[in-house]
C-alpha cells in the first residue's frame, strides 16, 4: 500500500483507535501487531525513558501501567511518502483507570518510519517519540504510572 494523504490519515485513525481500545492490556496488546513490524524499535527522546529494541519489549512498556489509561488522539499528521516517514502531533490524556479522572494532559510528537509494505500492509519499523515538558509542579506521566512500578 502506498503512503498517500488518504491512506496515511486512515491508517493513523485506525492505529490510534486500536491503541486506545487494545494497546494497554496484556490480553489484547497483540492487536497492535497489525501496525508494528516484527523488527520494530522504539526510540524515545525523553529523559528517563529507555529505548526498546523489540516489539515485545515495547508492548511490555505499554501494559506496565494498569492504574493509568493513556488516550492518544492525533492532532496533525505530516508525511513524506518518499522517505516513508510520518510525523504526528498527538494529544495524550492520562486518566486514572478506575475513576476515569483526567490527571495529565500533554502533547507528544511521534516520528514513524515505515518499512516496505508486506502483502499490501504498511507496518511501522521505528517510532521516535518526543513529549512536551509540563510546567514545574504539574502532575506528570511518571507520577501516574509510578504507582504500578513500586
Amino acid at each position: 500500500m502506498a503512503l498517500t494523504h488518504d491512506n496515511i490519515n486512515e491508517y493513523f485513525k485506525n492505529y490510534f483507535a486500536t491503541f486506545n481500545e487494545y494497546g494497554q492490556d496484556r490480553a489484547t496488546i497483540h492487536h497492535m501487531d497489525d501496525y508494528f513490524a516484527p523488527d520494530f524499535e522504539f526510540n524515545p527522546y525523553i529523559a528517563g525513558v529507555t529505548p526498546e529494541p523489540s516489539r515485545e519489549a515495547f508492548y511490555n512498556v505499554l501494559v506496565s501501567h494498569p492504574s493509568g489509561y493513556e488516550k492518544l488522539t492525533p492532532v496533525d499528521i505530516v508525511f513524506d511518502e518518499h522517505r516513508m516517514i510520518a510525523v504526528v502531533l498527538i494529544l495524550a490524556e492520562i486518566s486514572d483507570s478506575k475513576t476515569g479522572e483526567l490527571l495529565v494532559k500533554k502533547h507528544y510528537f511521534g516520528r514513524y518510519t515505515f518499512g516496505p509494505a508486506e502483502n499490501n500492509v504498511m507496518k511501522i519499523k521505528e517510532l521516535m517519540l518526543f513529549w512536551e515538558v509540563l510546567p514545574e509542579g504539574a502532575m506528570e506521566i511518571s507520577d501516574v504510572f509510578a504507582r504500578d512500578w513500586k
